[in-house]
């Protein structure tokens, strides 16, 4: 199969170890970035990146060694296999390493947008800009605009291997936010808003200044609340924070290191019956969707929850090998230089179908969490524990009645799964690869005054 990307490359590397008698694989990208940072209604950065590099992977009796390079001349190329075969030989023979092999069906997804490639630079300066000014002039207690930014990126990715498998993906995203910082009686606020898409005609420049500069209002005149537990809606922005914590959870490879709490449960009830986590690599409005994982294994849908229920792992061909399953077609990869790991590729936490205000008004009374921070320092990916640095609102009669800050939220993630009441209909994207609604949970810990 020629795929007409970097041929030359590619070939020589897997005829020299179809001749050395080496597995190998190999994983080519490219990508080219723009980066454009606005302040005080001027660019304050332009930048423009290209890059390119060849990650190889070779196997030689029960070993895997690891190279890669951004020079793709010919001595370089027959250099990066030649020491990604030396550290081969610097580890032990594991029975249950090896390449992945061609197979599964065969997936084309429409990841690459020309067009937007072609947009003009200045083009997308002006909407940067227009970014800026727009969010600046909407109150007057706007003190400043902390943060703008619009960023792009094209790019493709090839896998090759001496067991068959060739696939290539070209793709391109764009991503523009802005962090309005307002100011109101010595009380500063501020939001960041984002919106990643692949289609330019989904910016909304004003829309989405809009929404940064109205949500960091309604935080001004913030209070401490009285520590105690409470009901808590959790908004979709902190729920996809806290589940993007505990991501690993769902890694077979993590549960093969004594790391999840899964391990052992699958069919099991581990959730309320009000929680379905399907990871779907083929939703394009996803920035994680892939027609193949970074083994090039073809993705399909994987449900990890339904209802309540654990119906398993995701895996790579490795951790699928030791677990005694298939691939999932979830190996990840931190581009040519990473290592290989197991991850989702778009986790979507199914809405319910009721609004966030119909909630609210259920639930009475409680705290409605809509950011977190500390998120790495404050959650034990392992136990599962949390104690996270929050903002919100007090809900009082079923409605928003003030605003709060200075208060932590602390649970533990495996019980908040198992104490989900309803999950809201407001399922969003928003910037990433984590899809999540608005979700009442029964009960947290907030610490405050």
């Amino acid at each position: 199969m020629t795929l007409s990307f970097h041929d030359r490359e590619v070939d020589q590397l897997l005829s020299r170890a179809h001749r050395e008698g080496l597995g190998a694989e190999i994983y080519l990208q490219t990508l080219e970035q723009t980066t454009i940072q606005v302040e005080h209604g001027a660019v304050e950065h332009f930048g423009l990146a290209r890059s390119r590099g060849i990650g190889v992977r070779v196997f030689e009796e029960g070993r895997v060694g690891q190279a890669y390079t951004e020079d793709l001349g010919p001595s370089a190329l027959d250099d990066v296999l030649a020491s990604a075969r030396q550290n081969a030989r610097l580890l032990g023979p594991d029975p249950l390493v090896g390449l992945a092999r061609d197979g599964g069906i065969p997936v084309d997804l429409d990841l690459e947008r020309p067009d937007l490639a072609s947009i003009p630079v200045r083009t997308k300066i002006e909407l940067a800009l227009s970014l800026h000014d727009v969010a600046k002039s909407l109150d007057p207690r706007i003190r400043q605009i902390t943060h703008t930014t619009y960023s792009d990126g094209h790019g493709a990715v090839r896998i090759a291997s001496t067991e068959g498998v060739d696939r290539l993906q070209r793709s391109s995203a764009v991503t523009l936010y802005t962090a309005p910082l307002v100011e109101q009686d010595g009380q500063r606020k501020t939001h960041y808003a984002v919106r990643s898409t692949r289609d330019w005609s989904k910016l909304d420049a004003e829309a989405l200044a809009r929404e940064g500069v109205d949500i960091a209002l309604a935080k001004l005149g913030a209070t401490v609340p009285d520590s105690g537990e409470y009901p808590v809606m959790l908004s979709r922005e902190a729920l996809s924070d806290l589940l993007g914590v505990f991501l690993k959870i769902f890694s077979g490879k993590v549960a093969q290191e004594g790391k999840s709490l899964l391990a052992g449960r699958i069919g099991e009830t581990i959730a309320s019956p009000r929680v379905t986590l399907v990871d779907d690599p083929h939703d394009l409005e996803g920035m994680g969707a892939r027609s193949f994982d970074a083994e090039g294994t073809w993705t399909r849908r994987l449900t990890l929850v339904e209802e309540g229920i654990f119906r398993g792992f995701l895996h790579g061909h490795e951790s699928a090998r030791r677990a005694g399953a298939e691939s999932t077609g979830h190996a990840i990869r931190g581009g040519y230089r990473g290592g290989l790991d197991v991850g989702p590729s778009n986790l979507i936490w199914k809405p319910g179908s009721r609004d966030k205000a119909a909630l609210l008004a259920e639930m009475g009374s409680g705290v409605l969490v809509t950011d977190l921070t500390g998120l790495h320092a404050g959650a034990n990916a392992i136990s599962g524990d949390f104690s996270l640095q929050a903002e919100g609102f007090q809900i009082e009669g079923g409605r928003i009645a003030r605003p709060l800050h200075g208060f932590t939220v602390a649970g533990n993630f495996y019980r908040l799964l198992q104490d989900v009441v309803e999950s809201a209909s407001d399922l969003d994207f928003q910037s990433g690869s984590i899809a999540t609604p608005s979700v009442w949970i029964r009960s947290l810990a907030i610490a405050g005054s």
